[in-house]
């Protein structure tokens, strides 16, 4: 882990020696009596600790030394057609890694309705994955998850984001950034440049967008109907067929640059 993750901020806090943050301070840090060590609380700040203690139980003191803000969450909602548990698992922990705001699943109709029913779900493993991904960016901002019975009930919940894009590999409208593009400069203000053949029209960053991927066997022709009268358009990510955790990585990453929320970022002295 490359940040020490709390549910509640703090300003002093012993940790049990049972706690694998209390064993990677010990083992994987080697930290001492007086060693700084990098934290952060769930949706807050980020901060630097004082190890003001180290007991023979094993367990760690802690103490806030100093704090300040972590990055801002992308402005973007994953819309996921219920993968396997183990796509899952690898969406959930790079979304996450990713700085994503929110990260919605839906059972598809080309789906397999077992997945519903994994002990990904049905325990607290789906939130350990997020966990994880969120200490691995050095963020703090753990996105929300939701899950509907059926793509319909999905797409009712995100009407009030303006730029909406499924990505599809056969009926797409264009690549994924002409089309975003055109969606968030046509309806926001920003600089923009000419729409027509691909080029590229710039929104403004901090402009939320939503993406959606189909399952693992594609959108079926009712949900392509569903997604167009819905509002949203259809683009792909290059002629190459991608797995669904490399596509989601992928159209973050394509969307981050887009709309410029990948710029250079200095930390504060802690």
């Amino acid at each position: 882990m490359n940040l020490i993750l709390f549910n509640e901020s703090f300003e002093q806090i012993r940790v049990d020696a049972d706690d694998t943050r209390a064993k990677h301070i010990r083992k994987v840090l080697r930290a001492e009596l007086g060693s700084l060590v990098f934290l952060g609380f769930v949706n807050g700040p980020r901060a630097r600790a004082k190890v003001v203690g180290m007991a023979e139980d094993g367990s760690v003191q802690l103490e806030v030394v100093g704090t300040e803000p972590a990055p801002k969450a992308l402005p973007v909602t994953l819309l996921i057609g219920l993968p396997r548990p183990h796509t899952a698992k690898r969406i959930l922990f790079e979304a996450a890694s990713m700085g994503v705001d929110r990260i919605h699943f839906f059972e598809a109709e080309r789906g397999e309705p077992s997945y519903a029913q994994s002990s990904l779900w049905s325990t607290d493993e789906w939130k350990e994955r997020l966990h994880l991904g969120v200490e691995q960016s050095f963020g703090t901002h753990m996105p929300d998850v939701a899950m509907y019975p059926d793509l319909q009930t999905a797409l009712s919940q995100l009407y009030e984001i303006p730029a909406r894009v499924a990505l599809d590999n056969y009926e797409a409208a264009g690549s994924i950034n002409a089309v975003l593009g055109q969606l968030e400069g046509s309806a926001l203000p920003g600089p923009r440049t000419s729409a027509a053949d691909d080029t590229e029209v710039v929104p403004p960053s901090g402009t939320p967008c939503a993406l959606a991927f189909g399952p693992e066997r594609g959108w079926s022709p009712n949900e392509r109907d569903a997604l167009r009268q819905n509002g949203w358009k259809l683009a792909h990510l290059g002629a190459h067929v991608l797995r669904a955790e490399t596509a989601v990585v992928a159209a973050i990453a394509a969307v981050a640059a887009l709309k410029g929320d990948w710029q250079e970022q200095t930390a504060t002295e802690l």
